[in-house]
Order: C-alpha cells, then sequence, then structure tokens
C-alpha cells in the first residue's frame, strides 16, 4: 500500500500495544519528573544565519524568528566539520572529528567506539522517551539511524521519509513522486547544479518528517501528561535548505529576482593557498558564476529556507496544541554553514567562516528562562559539539554519570551563556576538514572526499577562531595513522583572516575573511 496507509496502520497497531503496556506497567515506571525539562531538537541541513533574526531583513522566517524572541540566540556558533554526515556524527556523539575518526560518508563513530553514548541515547539512558524523525543521523552512518542505542522502541524502525517509501532527495519531485524537474537529476543521490537544481515545489520530505514528528510528540504527550510523567527528548531533522532547493511558488514569491543581491567578494581571497578552496560549481577559485545564475541560486536558498521555516512553524503550532510549551525547551541549529557565492564558493566543504557558522537558537519557557533573558543573543563562541553537554545539562539529567567510563565528552556546556551568568565558556572554537586533490599542483580541483576511503586523504586543513582572528593549517595527511603530520615539514599551507573589530550581528556574510595574512611578516606573532 501507499506510504500514508502503511503509516496509519502502524501508527494504530503502536497505539493498541503501547496502550495495554501502558496500563501495565504505569505504577512500575511511575516517576516524579516534575523539575525536569523535555527537548525538542531541530537540526537544520545545509542552514547558514541567513535568518531575519540574525539581522537580515525579509528572510521570511517568522517561526524562527519567534525562537530567538523567547530564547537565546547565538551569533558565533561553529560546527567542527562542514559536511553533513561527519558533523552529526560529532555533535550527536558529543566528540571531535578526529575522535569519532569519521570525517566523509563512509565511516562513523560505532566503528571504533560501539560503547559511546550518544546524544539521543543520553535521554534513554536518563529514563526519557527518545523519538526522532527525518534527517537526524545522515543516512547510513551509522547504521539503522542508530537503532536502539539512541531511540526509544517506539520510535524504531526510525522514519526518514527523505530516503523511504521511494520518494527521493533529488530530483524535484511532486507530492506524488513524480520528476517534474529533471534539471538536477544527478543518480539521486548527488546535490546537483547550483545554477538549475531548483523548482517550485513542495519539499515533500519534510512534510513526510514532520507528520511523523508530530505522531511521536502524541506519544509524547500521553506518557507526559500521565501519571508516569515521563519526559522527552525528539529529534526532528529537516532537509531544506539542502539541494535541489525546493519550496512551493509562494515562498518563491517572496524574493523578487530582481531584489536579489550577489556577493561582493565573488573570488577567493586575496593570497588563499589552492588547498583551501572546495571544487565546487565555479570552475576555479577565480572564475565565479555570472550574476543572472548566483541570483537564481540564492532565491532558491531563500525560499527553500522560508519553506522550512514554515515547518518549523507546525511543530511549534503542535508543542502548544498539545501543552507541552511551558514544559519544553527547543533548540535548533544548522548542521554546518553555507557560501553562496562569497569568495567564489557555492556549498559547504571549507574551514571559512561562511562554511563553519551556523546559525543556533535555545529557547524555552518562562520557567526555566527569565524573560530578561529572552530575546538576548551571545557573542561568546560555542560549538556544536557543545549540544550533547548542554541540552543534557538543560533537561536536569547528570551528563557525566550518564558517559561514565568512556572517551570523555569534548564539548562544554552553553548554560552560562544561556542564563547570562558568563560572557563566554571558551576562549576557541575547531574545525577542520580533508582534501584529496587529484592533482597537487591544482589543488583547488577535483579535491572532494565525501566517498574518498580515509587512507586515501592527502592533506587535512585545521582551523581555529578567536575572538579576532581564525588561523588554519593545513597539514599533510598520515595514511597508516590517520593523523596529521604536526612536524615543520608536515604544513603544506596556512591562512590568517582578521575579525578585528567585525561585529558578528547583523550578519554580513560578506565582510570578513577577504585577504589571507599568513604570509605578511606583520602577523607572524598573531601566528
Amino acid at each position: 500500500g501507499s506510504w500514508g496507509q502503511n503509516k496509519m496502520y502502524s501508527r494504530i497497531v503502536c497505539a493498541s500495544i503501547y496502550l495495554l503496556l501502558t496500563l501495565g506497567s504505569a505504577h512500575a515506571e511511575e516517576r516524579a519528573n516534575s523539575t525536569k525539562l523535555n527537548i525538542l531538537h531541530i537540526i537544520v541541513d545545509d542552514l547558514r544565519p541567513e535568518i531575519t533574526s540574525y539581522g537580515l531583513p525579509d528572510r521570511h522566517t517568522p517561526n524562527i524568528d519567534s525562537l530567538v524572541k523567547n530564547g537565546i540566540a547565538f551569533d558565533r556558533a561553529y560546527a567542527q566539520i562542514a559536511v553533513c554526515g561527519p558533523s552529526r556524527n560529532s555533535l550527536l556523539s558529543g566528540r571531535r572529528p578526529d575522535t569519532s575518526r569519521s570525517w566523509n560518508f563512509i565511516n562513523h563513530f560505532r566503528e571504533d567506539h560501539p560503547e559511546w553514548t550518544s546524544l539521543p541515547g543520553l535521554f534513554k539512558k536518563a529514563g526519557f522517551n527518545s523519538f526522532g524523525s527525518g534527517k537526524v543521523y545522515h543516512p547510513f552512518v551509522p547504521p539503522n539511524w542508530d537503532g536502539d542505542k539512541s531511540w526509544s522502541a517506539l520510535s524504531l524502525p526510525f522514519q526518514n521519509p527523505c530516503w523511504f517509501y521511494g520518494i527521493s532527495c533529488v530530483p524535484c519531485v511532486d507530492r506524488k513522486g513524480f520528476k517534474v524537474e529533471p534539471k538536477c537529476n544527478d543518480g539521486g543521490f548527488g546535490p546537483g547544479d547550483v545554477r538549475t537544481c531548483w523548482c517550485e515545489v513542495e519539499a515533500v520530505e519534510d512534510i513526510l518528517t514532520v507528520d511523523h514528528a508530530l505522531e511521536l510528540m502524541d506519544f509524547a504527550a500521553f506518557d507526559f501528561h500521565s501519571p508516569m510523567n515521563k519526559n522527552f527528548y525528539l529529534a526532528v531533522g529537516l532537509h531544506k535548505p539542502h539541494l535541489p532547493w525546493q519550496a512551493d511558488k509562494k515562498h518563491f514569491d517572496k524574493f523578487p529576482l530582481e531584489n536579489i543581491s550577489v556577493a561582493a567578494h565573488k573570488m577567493a581571497p586575496v593570497d588563499m593557498p589552492g588547498i583551501a578552496f572546495a571544487s565546487c560549481d565555479s570552475k576555479s577559485p577565480w572564475d565565479p558564476l555570472n550574476d543572472t545564475e548566483a541570483r537564481h541560486a540564492r532565491r532558491g536558498y531563500y525560499a527553500a529556507t522560508a519553506g522550512m521555516d514554515e515547518q518549523v512553524g507546525r511543530l511549534l503550532d503542535a508543542l502548544k496544541k498539545r501543552n507541552l510549551l511551558n514544559s519544553t525547551v527547543i533548540a535548533l541549529h544548522g548542521d554546518h554553514g553555507w557560501q553562496l557565492g562569497e569568495h567564489g564558493e557555492w556549498r559547504k566543504n571549507t574551514n571559512f567562516e561562511l562554511g563553519t557558522r551556523v546559525p543556533l537558537v535555545i529557547s524555552g519557557p518562562d520557567m526555566w528562562l527569565p524573560k530578561s533573558r529572552q530575546g538576548q543573543r551571545s557573542a561568546g563562541l560555542s560549538e556544536l559539539v557543545d549540544l550533547m553537554p548542554t541540552l543534557g545539562e538543560i533537561a536536569g539529567l547528570d551528563v557525566h554519570s550518564l558517559v561514565n567510563g568512556e572517551t570523555p565528552l569534548e564539548g562544554t556546556s552553553l548554560l552560562p551563556l544561556i542564563l547570562g551568568e558568563m560572557p563566554e565558556v571558551k576562549n576557541a572554537s575547531f574545525s577542520q576538514y580533508p582534501r584529496n586533490p587529484k592533482n597537487m599542483s591544482r589543488p583547488y580541483e577535483q579535491n572532494g572526499i565525501d566517498h574518498t576511503n580515509r587512507t586515501l586523504f592527502k592533506v587535512m586543513g585545521y582551523s581555529i577562531r578567536v575572538d579576532e582572528w581564525r588561523y588554519t593549517e593545513w597539514r599533510y595527511w598520515n595514511p597508516q595513522d590517520l593523523v596529521a603530520d604536526w612536524t615543520p615539514t608536515g604544513l603544506m599551507a596556512a591562512e590568517l583572516y582578521d575579525h578585528r573589530g567585525l561585529k558578528p550581528y547583523p550578519t554580513d556574510f560578506d565582510i570578513s575573511e577577504n585577504v589571507n595574512l599568513a604570509e605578511k611578516k606583520d602577523f607572524a606573532e598573531i601566528r
């Protein structure tokens, strides 16, 4: 039968079994959780701070804006690696990529560390319902969306409609799954071409992801409001604005083409080493897309983001209808940044500010977040690896005891920033990215690693972001030990970018990292 019929059948069966089990075990499982908070964790694919409440007028993101109004917006939050699978392996395990040893779409943290507690697993271990829907983990890394190591039984088998039910993310499809835009069809797995890979068609997978999330929220609300007072963690992975850029026509209409600006700096930063550039839709770092192509691409991204925001609104409305708003903290963020033609770059896959910076918003009820803190912004440095200790502490968990004996978590709780107790909890954030150029004399060409065995990497770039600077070193890779060569001869190239005096809010994607100062004698002491 159809996906909808199977879904309804599964729901009826699950509900029947669940009610029987609940009636039989409510007293045994009764817990007093009145001091604990529920968590709604929204992970958005490829989302940079292209949001009205990040200082960009008319981006048509009212639902994310409402979270910012009632929460804390982090203006300097960074991913640890700017590509989906490894970033999610990092943030959902609470460890950095060199510890998870997941740098692309081949390997995952469970290979080396099957015993690790994941972020969803942390809540499951603490007795919460741990539910998930959509693209939370990247497909297949780890397997089965991490199955019962991360999720409660009612959330299994895990459902990500983007990869099930015959509906592919690529190319553009309509509600019935028919191809309507062959212009971005590259076999169903690839990213398409930003010049053409957009269509005025609703993003079907995100509708279905939220449909399923609302079913899981029904179960979560039932348990929470019952005598057992069982808390929940619900992760929802929204796929847009990942390519193809899909959205209903009404969202495209919000962004007239003539109103779309293009990047101020369309070519690579001055004195940028070629290895820093991710081979993408531009032929080279010095050969940008023309302005018409760039405007169409940007419009597609904006429309897809506005469409995604509409799905966020469905989640927020559902919390309210189920009387969960006053007991639930909501975290929303991207999995990494994105470039829309700045420095000649499109997509993610870099160590630049735009490739690594993400929007991060944490919003909650008055009982948890004082009114005086709602609508505030934090310029303190933060990282996605911080989410596991942060969300655990917010929910009232003893995070350290729950991961005792494992590889230590590598993030820091952001709660002092949220509550305004400290202006910063760290003085640096770290990101990294591997490269595998086919020709080392032209390292900006064909240097992707998404499906390259990690023993074949040639270079690993490590980037540190501090208050006023970003410094990046590109180090040759040791394929035997899977580590960078940190000897003096292991340095291939370096970058140094000046962020002094640049304010993170309002967001300006054109203002920074336009000149590499690493080889300038005047800045040697900064390095």
